[in-house]
């Protein structure tokens, strides 16, 4: 039996038009993409890029009351012998602190920097609108004070910042800050999820997720190719005094955790600011071999460079 094939039936002028106005509203629509580049799903991933509300104000506690915290007669011990006492009243203190309250001490950790390399390094880094004011505390702490609020905000909620290699910790001013008495110990640092099942990708489960690590400043999401999968990215507040948290469990899921831009890692404790040959802290997770002796087990794995 001989298949009968029909022939295309001339279109009209009408239907040529009508088909070409179909055909470039499509590829308007859609983007006319060459097969090789992935394609960008910009409403989805808008949805998971972004400042968290009320994240910085946490992790930064802006609603911090200074006259509560710090001017509490209550808890003053007794004067000692040769002590004498100076009381400021509420307004003094007020207009003293006044001209401090948009400036952030910084410190680089890890490493000793000067002055005049710290504010070079800065400038460049932040590219501020207006001047910004430098003194030195002493004990690698810097006191930057800026002109322009948008400047102050920038840098605060902008970060990971980094000088070098080396993590640039940051917190905004407060009163009775000594260098000699101060701890710097928390950065934010850019973490990732790698190969995060799909359905995790929600922004409130993210959140959920990173806050184990630290407090969650903001989230992205990253995909490095379509042939390897993607991972997830929070900018999380660590407390660097602490061990990494290297992994994290989801109800039967086991979730690898990573760390982007990491130098001067400990692989012993855990700990940034020194490498394990300097480490103090003693702290080596060991492993049974069958044989009976033990093995250092370094989490080498969690570390990653930034991308570009």
């Amino acid at each position: 039996m001989d298949v009968e094939l029909s022939t295309p039936t001339q279109r009209s002028s009408e239907e040529e038009d009508e088909l070409h106005r179909s055909v470039k509203k499509f590829k308007e629509s859609n983007g006319a993409r060459s097969f090789t580049q992935p394609r960008k799903l910009v409403s989805y991933k808008d949805s998971l890029v972004g400042d968290i509300p009320g994240a910085y104000e946490q992790a930064f506690r802006f609603d911090k009351d200074w006259e509560e915290e710090y001017e509490s007669d209550t808890e003053l011990e007794p004067l000692l012998e040769g002590m004498a006492e100076v009381k400021l009243s509420k307004e003094t203190k007020a207009r003293i602190r006044a001209p401090w309250s948009k400036a952030l001490i910084v410190k680089v950790y890890g490493r000793s920097v000067g002055f005049n390399y710290l504010t070079f390094k800065i400038n460049a880094l932040w590219k501020p609108k207006t001047k910004m004011d430098g003194v030195n505390l002493g004990r690698d702490f810097f006191l930057i004070r800026f002109s322009c609020n948008d400047d102050y905000d920038h840098v605060l909620r902008e970060g990971p910042w980094l000088i070098g290699e080396h993590f640039l910790a940051i917190m905004p001013w407060e009163p009775y800050f000594k260098a000699s008495e101060a701890k710097l110990s928390s950065v934010a640092v850019w973490v990732r999820l790698p190969e995060l099942p799909i359905e995790f990708y929600d922004a409130s489960v993210l959140k959920e997720i990173g806050s184990v690590i630290g407090p969650v400043l903001r989230i992205d999401s990253y995909t490095a190719s379509e042939t390897r999968g993607g991972y997830a990215r929070l900018c999380v507040q660590i407390n660097l005094e602490k061990p990494l948290i290297t992994s994290i469990r989801v109800g039967r899921m086991v979730q690898r955790v990573m760390y982007e831009g990491v130098s001067s890692l400990c692989f012993s404790c855990g700990r940034f600011g020194h490498k394990k040959e300097n480490c103090s802290f003693q702290l080596k997770q060991t492993v049974k071999e069958n044989n009976g002796q033990e093995e250092q087990r370094i989490n080498e794995g969690v570390v990653v460079s930034r991308p570009n």
